[in-house]
């Protein structure tokens, strides 16, 4: 069981910095539940969808999704059934349409695909990921974030997390490869706090996309 004290006297003990934010946002959202989501892919849907879109968009895009599978999680049979004219109507691009599709019929094929990665490590995880076709670095970290609840998950490449890293440390301006693994490195192991954190900072300024790619 983890321990929100001794999480945030690690994160203040090495990271100075860390001590005002805390003060600021208090405990991360992120521990109210570190139990594995029970829907894994709706779970990964969900980070596909948001690839390269605002908060609004994705909210939008899954609400039309949700009415039109009749159900409030996404299933397998939604993607593998629907037209691809369905889908594009709900919000998602051609390729999306294509990557849903091809991670439900993955999850058709090997139901136990997702489950299985709760006893993986974060290494193997996205490398399983990673050989679905639109699945890359970015969405296969937030899944280990979001839905299997990993505790040392940093992503360079989300938009939110680099643009709270800089307001926080480096006055705006774009750090070096070293100066952000210099500070990220500072939260080990429990980089996924230190990146709850960088999402508050990066929330109080005007929205952007919450990613670079996939």
């Amino acid at each position: 069981m983890l321990c929100w004290g001794k999480i945030k006297k690690h994160l203040i003990y090495n990271d100075k910095i860390m001590q005002d934010l805390i003060e600021l946002y208090g405990k991360p959202s992120l521990l109210n539940s570190l139990i594995p989501e029970n829907n894994l892919f709706d779970s990964l849907v969900n980070s596909i969808i948001s690839q390269q879109l605002s908060v609004q968009v994705v909210k939008n895009i899954k609400r039309k999704l949700y009415e039109l599978g009749k159900a409030e999680k996404f299933k397998p049979d939604l993607f593998i059934t629907s037209p691809y004219e369905e889908l594009r109507n709900c919000g998602l691009s051609k390729a999306k349409c294509d990557y849903t599709k091809g991670l439900a019929l993955r999850i058709k094929e090997y139901p136990e695909f997702l489950q299985d990665m709760i006893n993986k490590t974060d290494e193997e995880v996205i490398s399983d990921l990673v050989t679905i076709k639109g699945i890359g670095d970015w969405t296969a970290q937030m899944f280990l974030l979001f839905a299997l609840k990993r505790m040392d998950i940093f992503s360079p490449k989300d938009a939110g997390l680099m643009r709270g890293v800089k307001l926080t440390y480096f006055n705006g301006v774009s750090p070096t490869h070293q100066e952000l693994k210099n500070v990220t490195d500072k939260w080990i192991p429990y980089r996924s706090i230190g990146s709850w954190y960088m999402w508050q900072v990066a929330n109080a300024q005007p929205s952007i996309r919450g990613n670079s790619n996939t």
